[in-house]
Protein backbone atom coordinates (compact mmCIF):
# COMPACT_ATOMS: atom_id res chain seq x y z
CA UNK A 1 0.00 0.00 0.00
CA UNK A 2 2.55 2.37 0.97
CA UNK A 3 4.61 1.62 -2.44
CA UNK A 4 1.72 2.53 -4.28
CA UNK A 5 1.34 5.62 -2.19
CA UNK A 6 4.95 6.26 -3.71
CA UNK A 7 4.11 5.22 -7.20
CA UNK A 8 1.02 7.53 -7.15
CA UNK A 9 2.76 10.52 -5.39
CA UNK A 10 5.58 10.33 -8.36
CA UNK A 11 3.45 10.32 -11.14
CA UNK A 12 1.72 12.95 -8.97
CA UNK A 13 4.83 15.35 -9.31
CA UNK A 14 5.45 14.13 -12.68
CA UNK A 15 2.44 15.43 -13.86
CA UNK A 16 2.48 18.33 -12.05
CA UNK A 17 6.02 19.00 -13.05
CA UNK A 18 5.08 18.52 -16.73
CA UNK A 19 2.04 20.87 -16.01
CA UNK A 20 4.02 23.77 -14.86
CA UNK A 21 6.46 23.18 -17.96
CA UNK A 22 3.84 23.20 -20.25
CA UNK A 23 2.55 26.71 -18.92
CA UNK A 24 5.63 29.16 -19.51
CA UNK A 25 9.40 29.32 -20.05
CA UNK A 26 11.16 27.26 -16.87
CA UNK A 27 13.72 29.78 -16.07
CA UNK A 28 17.41 29.32 -14.38
CA UNK A 29 19.03 31.94 -13.08
CA UNK A 30 22.72 30.92 -13.52
CA UNK A 31 24.10 31.10 -16.79
CA UNK A 32 27.24 29.26 -16.21
CA UNK A 33 25.61 26.30 -15.03
CA UNK A 34 22.54 26.63 -17.93
CA UNK A 35 25.60 26.66 -20.63
CA UNK A 36 26.94 23.24 -19.19
CA UNK A 37 23.40 22.17 -19.64
CA UNK A 38 22.92 23.65 -22.93
CA UNK A 39 26.00 21.76 -23.87
CA UNK A 40 24.53 18.26 -22.54
CA UNK A 41 21.68 18.90 -24.63
CA UNK A 42 22.56 20.62 -27.27
CA UNK A 43 20.67 23.97 -27.28
CA UNK A 44 20.48 27.48 -27.42
CA UNK A 45 20.08 29.49 -24.30
CA UNK A 46 17.80 32.14 -23.88
CA UNK A 47 18.64 35.10 -21.67
CA UNK A 48 16.36 37.51 -20.36
CA UNK A 49 18.02 40.51 -19.11
CA UNK A 50 16.09 42.48 -17.23
CA UNK A 51 15.77 45.15 -14.31
CA UNK A 52 13.52 45.78 -11.30
CA UNK A 53 12.00 48.79 -12.26
CA UNK A 54 11.65 48.32 -16.39
CA UNK A 55 7.68 48.19 -16.95
CA UNK A 56 8.07 46.17 -20.44
CA UNK A 57 10.29 43.82 -18.35
CA UNK A 58 7.62 43.53 -15.79
CA UNK A 59 4.88 42.95 -18.69
CA UNK A 60 7.07 40.06 -20.44
CA UNK A 61 6.98 38.27 -16.98
CA UNK A 62 3.59 38.75 -16.43
CA UNK A 63 1.69 38.40 -19.45
CA UNK A 64 3.87 36.37 -22.18
CA UNK A 65 6.91 34.08 -20.85
CA UNK A 66 3.73 32.22 -18.22
CA UNK A 67 2.16 31.74 -22.18
CA UNK A 68 1.66 28.05 -22.65
CA UNK A 69 2.42 28.36 -26.74
CA UNK A 70 5.70 30.08 -25.61
CA UNK A 71 6.39 27.66 -22.85
CA UNK A 72 6.02 24.82 -25.36
CA UNK A 73 8.46 25.98 -27.73
CA UNK A 74 11.10 27.75 -25.26
CA UNK A 75 11.19 24.77 -23.14
CA UNK A 76 11.67 22.44 -26.65
CA UNK A 77 14.10 24.26 -27.53
CA UNK A 78 16.13 26.60 -25.37
CA UNK A 79 18.08 26.43 -22.15
CA UNK A 80 16.49 29.26 -20.62
CA UNK A 81 17.84 31.88 -18.30
CA UNK A 82 16.36 35.29 -16.43
CA UNK A 83 19.57 37.79 -15.66
CA UNK A 84 18.38 40.91 -13.09
CA UNK A 85 20.93 43.53 -14.21
CA UNK A 86 20.23 45.92 -11.36
CA UNK A 87 21.13 43.43 -8.60
CA UNK A 88 24.39 43.22 -6.55
CA UNK A 89 27.04 42.14 -8.52
CA UNK A 90 26.26 39.38 -10.70
CA UNK A 91 23.68 40.35 -13.16
CA UNK A 92 25.52 43.95 -13.11
CA UNK A 93 28.71 41.85 -14.30
CA UNK A 94 26.96 39.86 -16.92
CA UNK A 95 25.32 42.84 -18.18
CA UNK A 96 28.75 44.87 -18.73
CA UNK A 97 29.67 41.79 -20.10
CA UNK A 98 27.60 41.40 -23.17
CA UNK A 99 27.00 45.27 -23.23
CA UNK A 100 23.63 45.61 -22.49
CA UNK A 101 22.09 48.77 -23.37
CA UNK A 102 18.40 48.60 -23.30
CA UNK A 103 15.78 46.59 -20.82
CA UNK A 104 14.54 43.92 -21.53
CA UNK A 105 16.99 42.48 -24.06
CA UNK A 106 16.45 38.88 -25.06
CA UNK A 107 19.57 37.42 -26.19
CA UNK A 108 20.39 33.84 -27.15
CA UNK A 109 24.03 32.24 -26.59
CA UNK A 110 25.69 28.95 -27.93
CA UNK A 111 26.54 26.77 -25.29
CA UNK A 112 29.96 28.68 -25.37
CA UNK A 113 28.54 31.73 -24.18
CA UNK A 114 28.57 33.32 -27.61
CA UNK A 115 26.33 35.51 -28.99
CA UNK A 116 23.89 34.34 -31.89
CA UNK A 117 21.49 36.79 -31.87
CA UNK A 118 20.11 39.32 -29.60
CA UNK A 119 16.77 41.99 -29.87
CA UNK A 120 16.11 44.65 -27.35
CA UNK A 121 11.93 45.13 -26.51
CA UNK A 122 9.03 43.48 -25.33
CA UNK A 123 7.60 41.37 -27.77
CA UNK A 124 3.65 39.84 -27.34
CA UNK A 125 3.20 35.83 -27.81
CA UNK A 126 3.57 35.45 -31.38
CA UNK A 127 6.58 38.07 -31.54
CA UNK A 128 8.98 36.10 -28.74
CA UNK A 129 7.89 32.94 -30.19
CA UNK A 130 8.87 34.23 -34.23
CA UNK A 131 12.26 35.91 -31.97
CA UNK A 132 12.98 32.36 -31.22
CA UNK A 133 12.47 30.46 -34.62
CA UNK A 134 15.00 33.61 -36.42
CA UNK A 135 17.35 33.02 -33.67
CA UNK A 136 17.45 29.04 -33.91
CA UNK A 137 18.08 29.92 -37.95
CA UNK A 138 21.63 29.72 -39.17
CA UNK A 139 20.76 31.20 -42.13
CA UNK A 140 18.23 34.30 -40.63
CA UNK A 141 19.92 34.77 -37.31
CA UNK A 142 22.47 37.81 -36.50
CA UNK A 143 25.44 35.52 -36.41
CA UNK A 144 25.13 34.21 -39.50
CA UNK A 145 24.64 37.90 -40.94
CA UNK A 146 27.76 38.71 -39.11
CA UNK A 147 29.40 36.03 -40.76
CA UNK A 148 28.33 37.16 -44.25
CA UNK A 149 29.01 41.53 -43.68
CA UNK A 150 32.60 39.85 -42.50
CA UNK A 151 33.09 37.91 -46.29
CA UNK A 152 31.79 41.30 -47.94
CA UNK A 153 28.38 40.92 -49.23
CA UNK A 154 27.33 44.40 -49.92
CA UNK A 155 24.40 43.85 -51.27
CA UNK A 156 22.01 46.17 -50.63
CA UNK A 157 18.85 43.91 -49.71
CA UNK A 158 21.44 41.98 -47.45
CA UNK A 159 22.77 45.54 -45.96
CA UNK A 160 19.46 46.96 -45.55
CA UNK A 161 18.82 43.77 -43.33
CA UNK A 162 22.28 43.39 -41.27
CA UNK A 163 21.46 47.06 -40.21
CA UNK A 164 18.81 46.92 -39.44
CA UNK A 165 19.63 43.57 -37.22
CA UNK A 166 22.08 45.61 -35.21
CA UNK A 167 19.67 48.39 -34.74
CA UNK A 168 16.80 45.95 -33.21
CA UNK A 169 19.54 44.52 -30.93
CA UNK A 170 20.74 48.50 -29.81
CA UNK A 171 24.02 47.38 -31.22
CA UNK A 172 24.24 51.30 -32.05
CA UNK A 173 28.02 51.52 -31.73
CA UNK A 174 28.83 48.60 -33.52
CA UNK A 175 26.60 49.81 -36.46
CA UNK A 176 27.78 53.07 -36.40
CA UNK A 177 31.10 52.08 -36.96
CA UNK A 178 30.08 49.35 -39.85
CA UNK A 179 28.39 51.74 -41.72
CA UNK A 180 31.07 54.85 -41.34
CA UNK A 181 34.18 51.61 -42.80
CA UNK A 182 31.24 51.23 -45.28
CA UNK A 183 29.91 54.51 -46.41
CA UNK A 184 34.21 55.50 -46.75
CA UNK A 185 33.92 52.73 -49.35
CA UNK A 186 31.35 54.32 -51.38
CA UNK A 187 32.02 56.41 -54.63
CA UNK A 188 30.33 60.28 -54.55
CA UNK A 189 27.28 59.05 -56.72
CA UNK A 190 26.73 55.89 -54.32
CA UNK A 191 26.69 58.40 -50.77
CA UNK A 192 23.89 60.35 -52.36
CA UNK A 193 21.37 57.94 -54.12
CA UNK A 194 18.50 56.96 -52.24
CA UNK A 195 19.08 53.45 -50.53
CA UNK A 196 22.25 55.00 -48.97
CA UNK A 197 20.43 57.92 -47.76
CA UNK A 198 17.93 55.35 -46.57
CA UNK A 199 20.51 53.52 -44.58
CA UNK A 200 21.63 57.00 -42.48
CA UNK A 201 17.86 56.73 -41.20
CA UNK A 202 18.27 53.28 -40.30
CA UNK A 203 21.80 53.78 -38.67
CA UNK A 204 20.87 57.21 -37.50
CA UNK A 205 24.13 58.70 -37.46
CA UNK A 206 23.40 61.67 -35.23
CA UNK A 207 25.05 65.42 -36.36
CA UNK A 208 28.62 66.24 -36.05
CA UNK A 209 29.24 62.64 -36.94
CA UNK A 210 31.54 62.33 -40.53
CA UNK A 211 28.20 61.08 -42.47
CA UNK A 212 26.44 63.31 -41.12
CA UNK A 213 28.53 66.18 -41.82
CA UNK A 214 28.76 64.74 -45.67
CA UNK A 215 24.97 64.90 -46.06
CA UNK A 216 25.32 68.53 -44.49
CA UNK A 217 27.57 69.50 -47.13
CA UNK A 218 26.10 67.52 -50.30
CA UNK A 219 22.87 68.66 -49.63
CA UNK A 220 22.35 69.48 -53.61
CA UNK A 221 23.51 66.14 -54.34
CA UNK A 222 20.93 64.46 -51.75
CA UNK A 223 17.92 66.66 -53.00
CA UNK A 224 18.59 65.25 -56.25
CA UNK A 225 17.79 61.93 -55.37
CA UNK A 226 15.67 62.02 -52.33
CA UNK A 227 14.12 65.70 -52.30
CA UNK A 228 14.69 68.77 -50.43
CA UNK A 229 11.66 68.35 -48.11
CA UNK A 230 13.47 64.84 -46.64
CA UNK A 231 16.37 66.02 -46.67
CA UNK A 232 15.52 69.62 -44.60
CA UNK A 233 13.08 67.56 -42.55
CA UNK A 234 15.92 64.70 -41.71
CA UNK A 235 18.84 67.32 -40.77
CA UNK A 236 16.58 69.19 -38.58
CA UNK A 237 14.79 66.58 -36.76
CA UNK A 238 18.50 64.78 -36.09
CA UNK A 239 19.32 68.16 -34.91
CA UNK A 240 16.46 68.85 -32.31
CA UNK A 241 15.87 65.57 -30.59
CA UNK A 242 20.67 64.59 -30.77
CA UNK A 243 20.40 68.08 -28.86
CA UNK A 244 17.25 66.81 -26.44
CA UNK A 245 18.75 63.72 -25.71
CA UNK A 246 22.37 65.81 -24.75
CA UNK A 247 20.14 68.00 -22.39
CA UNK A 248 18.37 65.25 -20.46
CA UNK A 249 21.83 63.67 -20.13
CA UNK A 250 23.35 66.39 -18.75
CA UNK A 251 20.25 67.26 -16.46
CA UNK A 252 20.67 63.89 -15.30
CA UNK A 253 24.35 64.14 -14.71
CA UNK A 254 24.35 67.40 -13.58
CA UNK A 255 26.69 68.74 -16.16
CA UNK A 256 25.22 70.38 -19.10
CA UNK A 257 28.93 71.35 -20.69
CA UNK A 258 28.90 69.22 -23.60
CA UNK A 259 25.49 69.96 -24.68
CA UNK A 260 25.94 74.12 -23.96
CA UNK A 261 29.32 73.33 -26.49
CA UNK A 262 26.98 71.50 -29.28
CA UNK A 263 24.55 73.58 -28.94
CA UNK A 264 27.02 76.61 -30.00
CA UNK A 265 28.12 74.40 -32.49
CA UNK A 266 24.61 74.20 -33.89
CA UNK A 267 24.77 78.15 -33.59
CA UNK A 268 27.14 78.44 -35.58
CA UNK A 269 25.30 76.80 -38.50
CA UNK A 270 22.57 79.36 -38.99
CA UNK A 271 19.86 76.90 -38.89
CA UNK A 272 16.52 79.08 -39.28
CA UNK A 273 15.26 76.87 -36.68
CA UNK A 274 17.75 77.77 -34.34
CA UNK A 275 16.18 79.72 -32.08
CA UNK A 276 12.91 77.92 -31.88
CA UNK A 277 15.03 74.62 -30.80
CA UNK A 278 16.39 76.70 -27.71
CA UNK A 279 13.07 78.03 -26.95
CA UNK A 280 12.05 74.20 -26.76
CA UNK A 281 15.61 73.33 -24.62
CA UNK A 282 14.41 75.93 -22.27
CA UNK A 283 11.24 74.43 -21.37
CA UNK A 284 13.03 72.08 -19.57
CA UNK A 285 14.33 74.25 -17.23
CA UNK A 286 11.75 74.33 -14.60
CA UNK A 287 13.37 74.92 -11.61
CA UNK A 288 12.20 77.73 -8.61
CA UNK A 289 14.09 79.76 -6.88
CA UNK A 290 14.94 76.93 -4.23
CA UNK A 291 16.46 75.24 -7.24
CA UNK A 292 13.71 72.34 -7.54
CA UNK A 293 11.61 71.20 -10.01
CA UNK A 294 8.00 72.63 -9.95
CA UNK A 295 5.52 71.60 -12.63
CA UNK A 296 3.65 74.81 -12.53
CA UNK A 297 7.06 76.74 -14.35
CA UNK A 298 6.83 74.07 -16.51
CA UNK A 299 3.44 73.75 -17.59
CA UNK A 300 3.23 77.91 -17.81
CA UNK A 301 6.27 77.64 -20.27
CA UNK A 302 5.16 74.65 -22.36
CA UNK A 303 1.97 76.47 -22.66
CA UNK A 304 3.80 78.97 -23.99
CA UNK A 305 6.13 77.71 -26.24
CA UNK A 306 3.10 75.39 -27.96
CA UNK A 307 1.16 78.98 -28.93
CA UNK A 308 4.01 80.11 -30.43
CA UNK A 309 5.73 76.87 -31.82
CA UNK A 310 3.22 73.80 -31.61
CA UNK A 311 1.87 73.82 -35.38
CA UNK A 312 5.50 73.22 -36.38
CA UNK A 313 6.03 70.03 -34.82
CA UNK A 314 3.63 67.52 -33.39
CA UNK A 315 6.54 65.91 -31.50
CA UNK A 316 6.78 69.32 -29.46
CA UNK A 317 3.10 68.20 -27.94
CA UNK A 318 3.85 64.82 -27.25
CA UNK A 319 7.11 65.19 -25.75
CA UNK A 320 5.97 68.00 -22.80
CA UNK A 321 3.14 66.03 -22.27
CA UNK A 322 4.38 62.61 -21.33
CA UNK A 323 7.28 64.87 -19.28
CA UNK A 324 4.42 66.35 -17.47
CA UNK A 325 2.72 63.36 -16.51
CA UNK A 326 5.88 62.27 -14.92
CA UNK A 327 6.02 65.43 -13.09
CA UNK A 328 2.68 65.03 -11.70
CA UNK A 329 -0.26 63.25 -10.30
CA UNK A 330 -3.20 63.67 -8.57
CA UNK A 331 -6.85 65.43 -9.66
CA UNK A 332 -6.48 68.26 -12.20
CA UNK A 333 -2.75 68.58 -11.42
CA UNK A 334 -1.51 68.68 -15.13
CA UNK A 335 -4.39 69.96 -16.96
CA UNK A 336 -2.02 71.99 -18.87
CA UNK A 337 -0.98 68.49 -20.29
CA UNK A 338 -4.78 67.62 -20.71
CA UNK A 339 -5.06 71.12 -22.79
CA UNK A 340 -2.07 70.29 -25.18
CA UNK A 341 -3.16 67.03 -26.00
CA UNK A 342 -6.65 68.15 -26.76
CA UNK A 343 -6.00 71.14 -29.15
CA UNK A 344 -3.21 68.54 -31.00
CA UNK A 345 -5.83 65.44 -30.83
CA UNK A 346 -8.86 68.04 -33.02
CA UNK A 347 -5.82 69.37 -34.96
CA UNK A 348 -4.39 65.70 -36.10
CA UNK A 349 -6.33 62.82 -35.31
CA UNK A 350 -3.63 60.22 -35.44
CA UNK A 351 -4.44 57.33 -33.20
CA UNK A 352 -0.87 57.26 -32.51
CA UNK A 353 -0.98 60.43 -30.22
CA UNK A 354 -4.04 58.90 -27.90
CA UNK A 355 -1.37 56.71 -25.88
CA UNK A 356 0.14 60.08 -24.99
CA UNK A 357 -3.06 61.43 -23.80
CA UNK A 358 -4.59 58.67 -22.37
CA UNK A 359 -1.31 58.83 -20.01
CA UNK A 360 -1.62 62.34 -19.11
CA UNK A 361 -5.85 61.79 -18.09
CA UNK A 362 -4.65 59.20 -16.40
CA UNK A 363 -1.96 61.14 -14.35
CA UNK A 364 -4.81 64.10 -13.54
CA UNK A 365 -6.73 60.50 -12.12
CA UNK A 366 -9.49 61.59 -15.14
CA UNK A 367 -10.97 58.30 -15.21
CA UNK A 368 -13.70 58.71 -17.41
CA UNK A 369 -11.90 60.35 -20.54
CA UNK A 370 -8.80 57.99 -20.16
CA UNK A 371 -11.43 55.23 -20.66
CA UNK A 372 -12.87 57.10 -23.51
CA UNK A 373 -9.26 57.09 -25.11
CA UNK A 374 -8.62 53.34 -24.23
CA UNK A 375 -11.77 52.45 -25.96
CA UNK A 376 -10.71 54.42 -29.32
CA UNK A 377 -7.28 52.87 -28.40
CA UNK A 378 -8.72 49.50 -28.76
CA UNK A 379 -11.04 49.34 -31.20
CA UNK A 380 -8.31 50.56 -33.53
CA UNK A 381 -6.63 47.42 -32.67
CA UNK A 382 -9.00 45.48 -33.02
CA UNK A 383 -9.87 46.77 -36.57
CA UNK A 384 -6.27 46.02 -37.62
CA UNK A 385 -5.93 42.94 -36.25
CA UNK A 386 -3.66 43.64 -33.65
CA UNK A 387 -3.30 41.96 -29.76
CA UNK A 388 -5.13 44.00 -27.43
CA UNK A 389 -3.32 43.16 -24.08
CA UNK A 390 -1.29 46.22 -23.39
CA UNK A 391 -4.49 48.34 -23.86
CA UNK A 392 -6.39 45.93 -21.62
CA UNK A 393 -3.60 46.23 -19.02
CA UNK A 394 -4.38 50.16 -19.22
CA UNK A 395 -8.49 49.51 -18.74
CA UNK A 396 -7.72 47.60 -15.83
CA UNK A 397 -5.08 49.71 -13.95
CA UNK A 398 -8.03 52.65 -14.33
CA UNK A 399 -10.07 50.18 -12.29
CA UNK A 400 -7.22 49.90 -9.90
CA UNK A 401 -6.65 53.65 -9.37
CA UNK A 402 -10.12 54.20 -9.77
CA UNK A 403 -10.76 51.49 -6.35
CA UNK A 404 -7.85 52.95 -4.91
CA UNK A 405 -7.88 57.12 -4.75
CA UNK A 406 -11.56 57.20 -5.67
CA UNK A 407 -13.63 59.18 -8.17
Amino acid sequence: MIYLKRIILSIGLIFIGHLGWSQGIVFNTNLEESLQEAKKQNKLIFVDFYTSWCGPCKALSANVFPDKAVGDFYNNNFISVKIQCDDTGYGVALGKKYKIAAYPTLMFLDANGDIVHSAAGAPDVQGLIELGKIASDPKKNQLSLKKEWESGNREEGFTYKYFESLIRAYQNDKASADFQEYFATLSKEQKANKSTFDLMQIVKEPPFSNTFDYLEQHKEDYYQTVGKGRVDSTIAKSYLWYLKNLQYSGIMNKDLTEFNTKLEQFKAKNYPYYEEYVAFYDVFDFKDSDNKSDAEIFMKKGTSFLQKYGLNNDDYTISLTMMLANLIWGKDRGVAGIEWMETLVQRNPDVRYLDSYFHILFRNLRWDQALEVAKKIKEDKLKNNLSTKDIDQKIQSVADARLKYGG
